[in-house]
């Protein structure tokens, strides 16, 4: 009976968390099958051109996963915006956020031209370094729209709106396809320009998304309040100052994330080439059930602002606690899915036997930190919701860079571990950031209740 009670109280909240988040999971998906056709295109140009976008898109997503990071930081301001009701507000903070984000794309932007000069002497080979220079100009210029239209997905997702992201996003992904092969094979009457040629399908693509979000922004009647107020709100350096010291956490936060696999990787090659490539099967597994409890993650991220925004602390809590309920439950779905396709997945990948097996017992311990992962992207999630950026970046370096890697180092290369070794670091440190996260999300949300607590409550 407390069952089914419980059930009917919490099975709308369900509904609106995955109504929300499977665009953002559909989204990502497109995003990565777009990665897999543009080395499946440029891998028939053969291997330098190949390893030559591989070597420039390592450098451009680096910094381009630093930029959306820090784009993240509008969707809760959105968020609390509605919640209270102040569209005046809420569009005050996007076109400030244009303003600081235009300030960081031009500082990305100097960096990548120093990293574009400093790319002969990274101790990659002679032979794909003009080509690598070569696509990583057209790439830099696609940073500008590609962040216009991030700018513009926070906007749409603080309002509750994850489809319009996702249709943009797809429409730009068959715009990049597209581009691809009419530019890298010179069809239709176009030059035949080899790997420049995706470099220009991925330009057209972010152009294309970049003109799609202000069309939609300017045209939509659901956007019209913002567009009508914005040019009546001013550019302020308070709130532009506090978008970078939001932000910059955010970002670096992403960043990190990426880092720690970034350095198993390495440290995986230092081991055996066998290890290194059944590493990369495992990592593209991964990636799966990573895609997913990010969609509900950013779900979480929008409702628990947009509650915080009316003050309801008790909508907050049950925000995400349902979150947390369809996280877990997919988490587990995903280790059983894991442990019982072992057997046949690394198969997709590879022929190599030796490949095969290492790759099945790295899917073991993958499965192992599933439901420790879908977690801590949850609570992380109700974390950005209550505006806490700062403190949480630090909990991920210590949780990763302190704790998982260092542990992963030293049972691969001191306990006898080897490759498997480099595996065993991340159950601990997903472990520890999960309960971290957990109980900074009820201290955070303890102290942003005693903040707003009504003045008479205080003094009574």
């Amino acid at each position: 009976m407390q069952l089914k009670r419980h059930w009917k109280e919490y099975n709308p909240l369900f509904s609106t968390i995955l109504k929300l988040g499977w665009p953002v999971i559909l989204a990502q998906v497109g995003q990565i099958s777009v990665g897999l056709v543009d080395n499946m295109i440029i891998g028939q140009l053969g291997r330098t051109p190949l390893a030559a976008a591989s070597f420039s898109n390592t450098i451009f997503n680096l910094v381009l996963l630093f930029g959306m990071g820090f784009t993240f930081i509008l969707t809760p301001k959105i968020g609390e915006a509605i919640g209270l009701n102040n569209y005046k507000k809420a569009t005050s903070a996007l076109k400030n956020s244009f303003m600081a984000n235009g300030i960081l794309s031009l500082l990305l932007l100097m960096l990548l031209v120093v990293l574009y000069f400093y790319m002969p002497y990274m101790g990659q080979p002679e032979t794909i370094i003009a080509s690598s220079q070569a696509y990583l100009i057209i790439l830099m210029v696609s940073l500008i729209p590609q962040m216009i239209f991030l700018t513009f997905k926070q906007l749409f997702e603080g309002i509750g709106d994850t489809k319009m992201g996702m249709k943009i996003t797809l429409v730009g992904n068959v715009v990049n396809i597209v581009g691809d092969f009419v530019f890298v094979f010179g069809l239709l009457g176009a030059p035949e320009m080899g790997l420049i040629g995706a470099g220009v399908g991925t330009l057209l693509a972010r152009l294309a998304m970049a003109g799609g979000a202000i069309y939609v922004f300017s045209t939509y009647k659901k956007f019209e309040v913002f567009s009508s107020l914005f040019n009546k709100v001013q550019f302020t350096v308070k709130e532009v100052k506090e978008f970078f010291t939001n932000g910059i956490p955010m970002a670096f936060q992403l960043l990190m994330e990426s880092a720690a696999f970034s350095i198993s990787t390495i440290m995986m090659g230092w081991i055996s080439e066998v290890g290194l490539a059944a590493h990369q099967v495992a990592i593209s597994l991964s990636t799966l059930g990573f895609m997913v409890y990010q969609g509900i993650g950013a779900a979480t991220g929008i409702l628990v602002s947009q509650s915080f925004g009316k003050r309801d602390f008790t909508e907050v809590k049950k925000v995400t606690y349902a979150s947390l309920i369809i996280v877990t439950l997919m988490s587990f779905g995903a280790v059983v899915f894991f442990l019982t396709g072992r057997s046949w997945m690394p198969h997709l990948f590879t022929d190599d036997q030796e490949v095969i097996q290492f790759a099945q017992l790295f899917i073991v311990w993958l499965a192992s930190y599933q439901t420790f992962d879908a977690i801590e992207i949850v609570y992380a999630g109700a974390c950005r919701g209550l505006h806490d950026f700062k403190v949480p970046m630090w909990f991920i370096f210590s949780s990763y860079f302190v704790i998982a890697i260092p542990f992963s180092y030293m049972c691969a290369f001191h306990w006898g571990q080897g490759e498997a070794g480099i595996w065993m670091g991340f159950p601990l440190g997903l472990g520890i950031i999960c309960l971290i996260f957990v109980k900074r999300f009820s201290y955070r949300l303890r102290k942003v209740e005693e903040e707003h607590i009504p003045f008479e409550r205080k003094i009574s």
